[in-house]
């Protein structure tokens, strides 16, 4: 198979994983459900899991710095233009100081979730969906790190000792950039390097269309919607060992489907896999969207009667235009040249050193 057609199939897969993020974050009220716990259970892993699969050699310093145009620049640009925002309705709409020494620490810390840091402090707020920016900074920069042993058995003992490390530090405390869960996430990323070896042995053919693989996956993510919670960027879930196979068995369910949308509806694969392409600028939208406008949503949908009879058609309504307006403003903004550099541009701002 081309390149070209390969990278089709997973960028599908990022597209749906991406609407997968925006889905979990409209289930405000469904939290802890199974329907909640599917959701995500699927929605970060896959990201994880083809980076692994695309994963080749390359020096420490073009890692580093295509993450920081990619990655870091992006997660600050966002985390500014929030603070700042907020600081302003705080001042002017809901006149309240919202500016202080704990609004400002996400922009540091990047922490995704309010929670107890091991500096003895609390994090009372957090940085929203870009929490992901620099944890796969610092995950990419481990993994290409631990590939540097040429020995199978020992990469595979390396990453069970790093997922062991940041389990352990889950239990403690969040740390900055959420370490503990950079260091969780390589089992995905070995995976998906294996993955790619298994299809260039056999195809992506004979991989994504075996429906006891993809029966097999399914199973495996289901029983991890059952078996309880599992947040990430925490590092910590209810049954790690359901979780991390449901992380593993979603992201080749969505493999199977995206092979699957490429070969039969192409008119809805060209339109996925440009979503897909551009899944984090999404993630950065709809970080701010979550951030500026979720309280406000739940707290008209909750002040209206018909919301407890018909919760779940709203919770529909809340996803479907979430999904589409996300999608219509990533497409206008990525119009504009300076903020397509911005986001996506991997020599923009720091020029690849030759």
């Amino acid at each position: 198979m081309t390149t070209s057609k390969r990278n089709l199939s997973f960028d599908i897969a990022r597209a749906m994983a991406i609407y997968l993020v925006i889905i979990g974050h409209s289930m405000t009220g469904l939290w802890g459900t199974w329907q909640s716990n599917f959701v995500f259970a699927a929605n970060l892993p896959v990201f994880f899991i083809i980076s692994g699969y695309f994963y080749h050699s390359k020096k420490m310093k073009d890692v580093i710095q295509t993450g920081i145009n990619t990655l870091l620049i992006p997660f600050f640009i966002v985390t500014i233009l929030y603070i700042g925002l907020r600081t302003i309705i705080g001042e002017f709409v809901q006149h309240i100081h919202y500016l202080n020494f704990q609004t400002l620490l996400p922009l540091i810390y990047g922490n995704g979730a309010t929670a107890h840091s091991p500096f003895g402090f609390d994090l009372s707020s957090h940085a929203g969906a870009v929490w992901f920016l620099p944890t796969m900074f610092i995950a990419n920069i481990i993994f290409h790190l631990l590939m540097k042993s040429n020995k199978e058995f020992i990469r595979f003992i390396i990453v069970i000792i790093l997922f062991g490390t940041g389990y352990t530090l889950a239990q403690y405390a969040y740390f900055p950039w959420s370490i503990q869960a950079a260091l969780e996430v390589q089992i995905y990323y070995l995976f998906g390097y294996w993955l790619a070896k298994i299809v260039k042995k056999y195809s992506e053919k004979k991989v994504f269309t075996n429906l006891p693989l993809l029966i097999v996956g399914l199973v495996f993510w289901i029983m991890s919607a059952t078996s309880g919670t599992y947040e990430l960027n925490r590092g910590l879930a209810d049954n790690m060992l359901m979780a991390v196979l449901g992380g593993i068995g979603s992201a080749v369910v969505l493999l199977g489907i995206a092979f699957f949308i490429e070969k039969h509806w192409q008119k809805l694969a060209n339109l996925l896999s440009y979503v897909g392409q551009y899944s984090l600028v999404l993630l950065c939208i709809h970080s701010m969207d979550i951030g500026l406008l979720d309280s406000e949503i739940m707290h008209f949908f909750q002040s209206q009667a018909w919301f407890l009879k018909d919760s779940l058609i709203a919770y529909i309504g809340l996803m479907l235009a979430r999904i589409l307006y996300t999608t219509f403003f990533t497409w206008i903004l990525l119009k504009i040249k300076f903020i397509y550099q911005l986001f996506v541009d991997r020599n923009f701002p720091l020029k690849k050193l030759q």
